[in-house]
């Protein structure tokens, strides 16, 4: 737990939960209130949960594949571009593409924390050393979607926080 890697891991989890939840929390109100109808922006967020499997199976299948940290920042530019759909404003099936970006992104989350955890500290403190980071990655889970409703609430749009979501999806790629 004092290894760099360690809280470097975890950060980089805890900007990733933050991103995401925080955008998909608020995914039905967002598209809502640029006029699309809420049967739509249901199947947009029912989309996300097709997506979200999809990218849990395929994050296993990439990672046996190919070199974790490339399947990881492949996993993580998804949201962002997702993110960048939705702040564009685009009509048509934008927001949709960036619902299913976002749902890409949270499936892989949590098996690639598990991966990284195991290849980076091996099993014999597994247990300890994941589940302090699935913490970490908890208290991101219930803060992403405060600060998008703070963003609402305040400035009347998500495009402030969203721009944050970038920055912090960019960082957790480095």
């Amino acid at each position: 737990l004092r290894s760099w890697l360690f809280w470097g891991l975890g950060i980089a989890f805890f900007f990733d939960v933050i991103a995401i939840n925080g955008t998909l929390t608020h995914i039905v109100a967002l598209l809502t209130d640029r006029g699309i109808g809420r049967e739509d922006a249901v199947t947009a967020l029912s989309g996300t949960g097709i997506a979200l499997f999809c990218g849990r199976v395929l994050s296993g299948w990439f990672l046996d594949r190919f070199w974790g940290p490339y399947v990881a920042i492949g996993f993580f530019v998804a949201p962002m571009i997702g993110l960048a759909l939705l702040m564009s404003h685009a009509a048509g099936a934008a927001p949709f593409l960036g619902a299913i970006c976002l749902g890409l992104g949270i499936g892989a989350e949590i098996d690639l924390m598990a991966f990284f955890a195991s290849r980076y500290f091996g099993l014999k403190n597994y247990a300890k050393i994941y589940g302090t980071m699935f913490g970490i990655f908890g208290f991101g889970v219930g803060l992403g979607p405060a600060l998008s409703g703070a963003s609402f609430d305040r400035f009347h749009s998500y495009v402030p926080v969203f721009g944050l979501y970038e920055v912090m999806l960019f960082i957790t790629c480095v």
